[in-house]
């Protein structure tokens, strides 16, 4: 299966949330990310992993 990557913008359209969160996971290493140049390049299969992993809604 082929790795796919997305910037911050897309991320954080893609899964519904601010920017800020998305550098917040990054910074806590909870998400992966690549550097090219500039650009940060987020895999999303690590992002549904975190999600992944939170609790079922309801649960503690």
């Amino acid at each position: 299966m082929q790795t796919i990557y997305g910037d911050i913008h897309a991320v954080s359209a893609r899964y519904g949330w601010k920017k800020t969160k998305t550098y917040e996971l990054l910074r806590d290493k909870k998400i992966r990310a690549k550097k090219l140049g500039a650009k940060t390049l987020i895999e999303f299969a690590s992002v549904d992993e975190y999600v992944a992993s939170l609790p079922n809604f309801g649960e503690a």
